[in-house]
């Protein structure tokens, strides 16, 4: 059905933008929120929890070479279980994605243009993003290979230009936080960590699937260092106080003033949350749609690009009633509901079926 390949390194490019691009925006504020200071302990110690996340994902990729979620709940379950789950599966990614697009519109709304209705960003971005899945899964890799470079060069200038205004007492007394506040605090980042979960659905189309482990592992690595300096960077120009910011990110773009002369960077973090947030709204597209010709078992994905994208659009204005609201959903139930089913509870149960029923390949 997808004839196209990418490589390995095309593989950890698109994993570190599929859980970077939105989790950079909000996350440190939720995570701040419980850790205070020890904030970037929470995002060490997420990076450490969702490594089971990543080798459950790979592991059962492996006993089913070639296969996809969707294709190999089949021969875990038989026929009927595999559809419903499967169907759940889906309604999931479309939930994800729904909620990105939400998320990309809110934040070009509220930051930068209060005027402009918010279904114009949500047309604009979905209708690029079709255009996009219709290439193949080569064309997005190729160009979130232009993509993420930038992305990360800009984070760094922008936390680099921000260095006057850091205070790193701001991250003192370490380990003031409870444990408990710690592991509370390291949900938010790991439920967005936990999307790794979603790399089962590219797996089959990496020029070497035997590297997926290593794939996993690496991207794994590099979004936990650059998301635990991202903390580290807000945390020591704003101290606790990031906990109350709906966008730190943002907030720390203005605080740049260089002489006078370097200041207003705030196209800057436009530029980045419009590329980083069309390529992972793009991919879970692409995994929605691929996804859904083979629940379907069609012989085509590209027919349902457009369908797809209208429900996309639909359900991105109907998801929530403003700002505030999405947020809170992200914070207090987005979190648990990710984790305890899609991202680790059914993949777990899924391993430990074919494991004691002996399906898969690699059994033996």
């Amino acid at each position: 059905m997808e004839k196209g390949k990418i490589d390995s390194r095309q593989a950890v490019f698109l994993n570190i933008t599929m859980i970077i691009a939105t989790a950079l925006l909000v996350v440190p504020a939720m995570t701040t929120a419980h850790a205070n200071q020890d904030a970037w302990l929470s995002s060490v110690l997420a990076a450490l929890l969702v490594l089971p996340i990543a080798w459950i994902t790979v592991k059962l990729s492996s006993l089913f070479p070639g296969k996809t979620i969707i294709e190999y709940l089949e021969e875990i379950l038989g026929r009927w279980p595999a559809k419903v789950i499967g169907f759940l599966y889906l309604f999931w990614f479309v939930h994800i994605c729904s909620l990105m697009i939400r998320e990309y519109g809110d934040f070009i709304v509220t930051a930068f243009m209060p005027e402009t209705p918010l279904i114009v960003f949500h047309i604009v971005v979905v209708t690029i993003g079709a255009y996009t899945i219709k290439q193949g899964l080569e064309v997005l890799a190729r160009t979130n290979q232009i993509f993420l470079p930038l992305i990360l060069f800009s984070l760094v200038m922008i936390m680099s230009l921000a260095t006057p205004e850091k205070d790193l007492n701001r991250l003192l007394p370490v380990l003031e936080a409870s444990c408990v506040d710690i592991f509370k605090g390291s949900l938010a980042p790991l439920a967005w960590f936990g999307e790794i979960s979603t790399f089962t659905m590219i797996i089959p189309f990496l020029k070497k699937p035997t590297e997926a482990w290593r794939i996993a592992f690496i991207s794994i690595l590099l979004v936990g260092f650059i998301f635990t300096l991202l903390v580290i960077g807000i945390v020591t120009t704003f101290g606790p106080s990031v906990a109350a910011m709906t966008y730190p990110v943002l907030n720390e773009t203005r605080v740049i003033n260089i002489a006078k002369v370097i200041e207003r960077m705030d196209p800057v973090i436009m530029s980045v949350w419009v590329m980083g947030g069309f390529v992972k709204i793009t991919f879970f597209y692409y995994v929605i749609v691929l996804g859904s010709a083979q629940w379907l078992k069609l012989s085509e994905y590209r027919p349902l690009t457009m369908p797809v994208g209208i429900i996309l659009l639909a359900l991105s204005m109907a998801i929530a009633d403003n700002l505030l609201e999405s947020i809170h959903f992200l914070a207090n139930v987005w979190v648990f509901y990710a984790i305890s089913t899609f991202e680790l509870g059914i993949p777990l149960v899924l391993l430990i079926i074919a494991v004691i029923r002996g399906r898969g390949g690699n059994n033996n």
